[in-house]
């Protein structure tokens, strides 16, 4: 049987990442946290007063017509001083549709913001007892009803007039719809789900029936249990009118009476190439089959959305796109049971899962891109009655990843509100959980999930998370094995804990060392972050967020984690013969001494990249800069000119002395490092190690950053910079370091140190230089170093100067087949703008195979993309949203790229002996492509695919 919780939306805030919009300050969302209090329970709310607006821009007290025209103007309130403050804050309250412009209401600056509050608005509105508007709502005159359906319905006709606009929005644009008043009751699924939340907020006895209707509603089963609740609780007066209204909604919808009369219009539409459908789902409706009616229902609500995205029409899309509303709801009344899967056959199931694809591309949660890769694969599955266990398991594997894509929709839009309101309105938590229950994410998943587990259970893999075997979501990414104790990584300025096992969220960028990673939903597998945890053989999974429920109950436990080679992943409590071991992790033992023999740091005259190659790395600078070389002479014109630091530079930098010593900066280092190796080999716990090391870290960064180059140095810097790249200011560079503890057989180090993006100005430069040299003293580099390397005071900086190349996008390919291992795929991932993949988020993940196939792994769902200034850094925008990052032509110069690297370039062997793949750095501008890295792929253990060749017949039932 399907645990609850394994079905639950959980949402998960983005840790540290960028926005559009400058995060709340603690003082700003304290102060915002006391105006929304504020707001409950004042009468009037957040308004301060009401006027009369006339056509002349003049506006008047209240009064009997008292515009110069009779009869025209509007009398609305206007906000208070705090509203107009949490305004500056962007955080939008107290709207009202007849004050609005369309720009305003639109937002585009903002990515929609305003859109997305609005949903966010109504959401609290209807779980918090009308929440800042709960007194106010008797402030008579403040928001006129009739003027707010005309409003509403204006703006939302002249939004949904742009199909262009639709195609990228289509979910956002549906869930405005339902919040934003028009003239039509607004969801009775949503309504329902809000007021049993907020029945059970009061009433903690209604919780059970609560968790029915959202996670399995049955309009008549849920309408009988709330009368009877009613009878047999007796609760208070207050909680019996919420019930009583439930009730009726769900009486209402139960008997369909709202589609029915929608339907009988709709079908009135003259020549429509709807039609055909409207009659297909009104005659199953007539027949009251559920199937048929949830299959034709499928249809219609595709077919619905693919004449709104042609159409210019706003009125007409918006009416089509309110009858779209009904259709799905009816999905739920006529074709959702999550107890049904095991009465069925696989074959049903499976096309029952294609009804659901339909219905998530109908809600805006699948484009067309991803409806078709979809639909492909699940023709291909149903064509052989008897697929190997192997195929099915991969085919079915790849189908749920629809339940992700629904889900990566929805926190693209809505994640950044929610997380923003969240700082001062902790109740907004449920808003994407809300959102994607009221969906047709909710029967994908479920039924995606039963297909998944006999997937897994006919293909002998078999995942457990805290004793369920459930697949659906939940793969492995790094094979490994720890027991340590379990946490969650909730906030950005959470301490890390290297002997610790963490849940992280899918966008963290930046990590320390610890046990064991369990990334939440679309885990980045060329991410800095997740090529270090491959490197230290740390046990790496993605799991769905919707076990986050069950995930939090065994926090602060010692938990045994184990991600298997085949993908298999086990989390679970130990056995008490388990937790008597003194340790458990598989990552390599021994740490590497670094190969120092073939340094050259009395080499200190400044590198140019294209005189550079790869026979350079460790010698007179690292790696980055001598691949990158070899590639510039490769590929001409497509390595943005550059210039390179060597070692040797550095080692003269610190060879000087801080202030108040007589000691070289560098033998203090070497002894700051020495007495850390000696603790440790002493037995004291890293906590301990680390208290001493870090403040001397924090003092050699200091003064590294600090300490002026020497002024024959700085001269001829300064004039290769003219050199190079032209006159002061006239360019941009990546300042980037590149030391030689990168790029190993057995640890690539990537991401541990800092890259100071687009920097402008000499001045600046020579200062991002010295910021560059103090990074590998980062906290974070060195704990991450100190599992692989034994001496740390080794590791000696270069640093590159690269020109800025204004990426339309960027991103990372792999050689092989990150899933498999098959060395004749490529992996690649690709985003918007600068900058776009390594440091994580949902980019667009493909795997090209062999014979110019491409499957798409998952689309890109970015919230900004990031476009650097002429006058230094990145400005944060919003992206431009297309369903295709890559365009086939860029597709086939990464193609032909791969191809000439692996037949030309002198491969990097692994510790078996065998060539490494890949990791290639790229960007495209204007279509063209750009290389701005190549790596190794180290891994240290790689995957093995699942081999079971044993018949599955799609034809038996479950």
């Amino acid at each position: 049987m399907i645990r609850t919780a394994l079905i639950v939306f959980a949402a998960v805030a983005t840790l540290g990442a960028e926005s559009l919009l400058p995060p709340l300050e603690p003082q700003q969302a304290a102060e915002a946290a006391k105006i929304v209090a504020g707001f409950e329970a004042n009468p009037r709310g957040p308004f301060y007063r009401i006027r009369w607006f006339c056509p002349d821009g003049k506006d008047y007290p209240p009064s009997p017509y008292p515009c110069e025209k009779k009869g025209t103007g509007r009398q609305h309130a206007t906000l208070s001083a705090e509203a107009l403050q949490l305004e500056k804050w962007n955080i939008d309250v107290g709207t009202i549709f007849a004050a609005m412009t369309f720009d305003e209401f639109f937002d585009a600056a903002r990515d929609h913001h305003r859109l997305k509050e609005l949903v966010a608005e109504r959401y609290l509105e209807e779980t918090q007892d009308g929440w800042i508007y709960r007194k106010a709502y008797t402030y008579r005159g403040a928001r006129q009803a009739e003027d707010e359906e005309r409003d509403g319905r204006r703006l939302l006709i002249q939004a949904f007039s742009r199909p262009d606009w639709l195609r990228k929005r289509l979910f956002l644009a549906q869930q405005v719809a339902g919040a934003v008043p028009h003239g039509l009751p607004s969801s009775a699924l949503k309504r329902a789900r809000n007021l049993a939340k907020a029945v059970a907020d009061v009433d903690p006895s209604f919780q059970p029936l609560r968790a029915k209707i959202h996670s399995s509603p049955d309009f008549e089963q849920d309408r009988v249990a709330v009368e009877d609740y009613i009878k047999t609780r007796q609760p208070t007066e207050a909680v019996q009118k919420m019930l009583r209204e439930l009730a009726a909604i769900l009486q209402e919808e139960n008997a369909g009476r709202l589609l029915s009369a929608r339907l009988a219009v709709v079908r009135k539409r003259p020549d429509s190439p709807l039609s055909p459908l409207v009659e297909a789902f009104a005659d199953a409706l007539r027949r009251n089959e559920d199937e048929a009616i949830h299959a034709a229902g499928s249809r219609l609500s595709a077919g619905i959305v693919r004449e709104v995205l042609q159409s210019t029409d706003g009125a007409g899309n918006l009416e089509l796109l309110d009858f779209n509303a009904l259709v799905t709801e009816a999905s739920f009344r006529h074709g959702y049971d999550p107890h049904e899967a095991h009465s069925h056959t696989r074959r049903e199931l499976l096309e029952q899962m294609r009804n659901d694809f339909y219905y998530a591309f109908g809600a805006g949660l699948l484009s067309e891109r991803q409806l078709g890769a979809l639909e492909q694969r699940l023709d291909a599955l149903l064509s052989d009655p008897q697929p190997a266990a192997d195929e099915y398991f991969e085919a079915v594997r790849y189908l749920s990843r629809a339940a992700e894509w629904c889900r990566a929709t929805a926190a693209r839009e809505f994640s950044p509100v929610e997380q923003r309101f969240r700082a001062f309105e902790p109740r907004t938590a449920g808003l994407l959980d809300h959102l994607l229950r009221s969906s047709p994410a909710l029967p994908l998943s479920t039924r995606a999930q039963a297909v998944v587990d006999d997937a897994a259970r006919a293909a002998g893999l078999r995942h457990q998370i805290f004793g369920s075997d459930s697949a659906a979501g939940v793969f492995g990414l790094n094979p490994g094995r720890a027991l340590a104790r379990l946490e969650i990584l909730d906030s950005p300025d959470q301490p890390i804990h290297s002997d610790r096992i963490y849940v992280i969220p899918e966008t963290v960028s930046d990590l320390k060392p610890m046990a064991g990673v369990l990334t939440l939903d679309s885990g980045n597998a060329l991410s800095h972050a997740q090529l270090l945890a491959a490197n230290l053989g740390l046990p790496n999974a993605v799991a769905p967020s919707s076990l986050l429920p069950v995930l939090r109950e065994h926090v602060g436990q010692e938990v045994l984690f184990e991600v298997g080679r085949r993908g298999e992943v086990t989390l679970r409590v130990p056995e008490p013969s388990e937790l008597a071991k003194p340790a458990l992790n598989e990552a390599p033992a021994r740490r590497l001494s670094l190969d120092v023999s073939r340094l050259k740091l009395e080499v200190r005259d400044l590198l140019r990249l294209e005189d550079l190659s790869e026979t350079q790395a460790g010698v007179t600078c690292g790696p980055k800069a001598a691949n990158l070389g070899r590639l510039a002479q490769m590929f001409p014109g497509r390595v943005s000119p550059g210039l390179v630091v060597p070692f040797g530079v550095y080692v003269e930098h610190i060879q000087r002395p801080m202030e108040g010593d007589t000691v070289p900066l560098a033998a203090r280092i070497s002894e700051a490092f020495d007495r850390a190796e000696q603790m440790r080999a002493s037995g004291a716990p890293e906590q301990e190690v680390q208290a001493y090391i870090y403040p001397q870290l924090d003092r050699f960064r200091a003064w590294i950053r600090r300490m002026p180059f020497e002024p024959a140095f700085e001269a001829k810097l300064r004039a290769a910079l003219r050199g190079t790249f032209g006159a002061d200011r006239s360019y941009g560079v990546f300042v980037r370091s590149d030391t030689n503890a990168e790029d190993l057989p057995q640890f690539s180090g990537a991401g541990l140190n800092l890259t100071v993006p687009n920097v402008v100005g000499e001045e600046k430069i020579l200062q991002a230089i010295r910021d560059v040299w103090a990074s590998p003293l980062q906290e974070r580099a060195y704990d991450w170093r100190s599992r692989m390397l034994d001496r740390q005071d080794r590791v000696y900086p270069s640093v590159l100067l690269q020109k800025t190349v204004q990426s339309d996008k960027s991103g990372v390919i792999a050689t092989v087949n990150l899933d498999t291992g098959a060395r004749d795929e490529i992996t690649i991932n690709v985003n918007e703008g600068v900058s776009a993949v390594v440091d994580g988020g949902v980019a667009e993940s493909l795997l090209l195979g062999p014979n110019g196939k491409v499957t798409l792994l998952q689309q890109a769902r970015a919230t900004y993309r990031k476009v650097a200034r002429p006058e230094g850094g990145f400005a944060i925008v919003p992206p431009i949203g297309d369903a295709a990052v890559l365009q086939p032509n860029e597709i086939e110069q990464v193609r032909a790229l791969v191809a000439e690297v692996e037949a030309k370039y002198p491969p990097s062997m692994g510790p078996d002996g065998k060539p490494l793949p890949w990791d290639i750095e790229l960007g495209f501008q204007g279509g063209e492509l750009r290389l701005f890295q190549i790596r190794p792929l180290v891994r240290w253990r790689s995957p093995q695919p699942i081999r079971n060749s044993a018949p599955v017949k799609l034809d038996e039932v479950l």
